[in-house]
């Protein structure tokens, strides 16, 4: 259990600022434990031997590049959609709020589909998002790897006309004056393992 406390623990110091601090801080004290198991003293002393390394700063930031450029490639069209700095804000806010547990970025991206979706509710502003975020969010429920060969179709409510919408976005044009559509668009796998998507009504 220890080296897997240790690993955990160097994980975390590379991840989290946060954590570094509070591991900063509590140096010396070779009582206090950290991930999953008890720290022996070594293990302690070698963790905290690393702590101002500049390349524990270098991993973060490969770290952190990489993570974001998979996150970034996993929802264009709503990163074309909020502003850069606004985007990176809200980033940041899920990184805190949900450590990374997994190297399945779908599921990374998935979580932060819902991240957003809960923004909106709490103040986040900006036209078409529910419906380009929830777009997104269900394009990555079907191209989840799953056991199961046969998936269900998933479905998005759209309240202005979505081919207008993708159009402008995969342009690289802030969407304008979209015209109201009340339709839903429905997801699938084809035989090729591919998304296709079908207009309903």
């Amino acid at each position: 259990m220890s080296q897997q406390a240790f690993q955990q623990t160097l994980t975390r110091l590379v991840i989290d600022p946060e954590f570094r601090d509070a591991f900063r801080a509590a140096a010396g004290k070779h009582n206090v434990t950290a991930g999953e198991g008890e720290l022996t003293i070594l293990e302690r002393k070698r963790l905290e031997s690393i702590l101002d390394d500049r390349g524990l700063d270098a991993t973060r930031t490969l770290h952190k590049s990489f993570r974001l450029t998979k996150l970034y490639a996993a929802l264009p069209l709503t990163r074309r959609l909020i502003p850069t700095a606004r985007l990176a804000e809200l980033v940041g806010a899920f990184w805190k709020a949900h450590p990374p547990v997994s190297h399945y970025f779908i599921d990374e991206a998935i979580a932060f589909c819902d991240f957003v979706q809960g923004r909106v509710g709490a103040g986040l502003r900006s036209k078409y998002l529910t419906e380009i975020v929830a777009y997104e969010r269900a394009n990555l429920i079907l191209r989840r790897p799953q056991n199961a060969k046969v998936r269900e179709p998933v479905q998005v409510e759209f309240q202005h006309d979505p081919m207008i919408l993708f159009e402008q976005l995969t342009s690289g044009k802030t969407p304008r004056a979209v015209a109201g559509c009340k339709c839903t668009l429905q997801g699938s796998i084809d035989e090729a393992g591919e998304v296709k998507w079908e207009l309903l009504s």
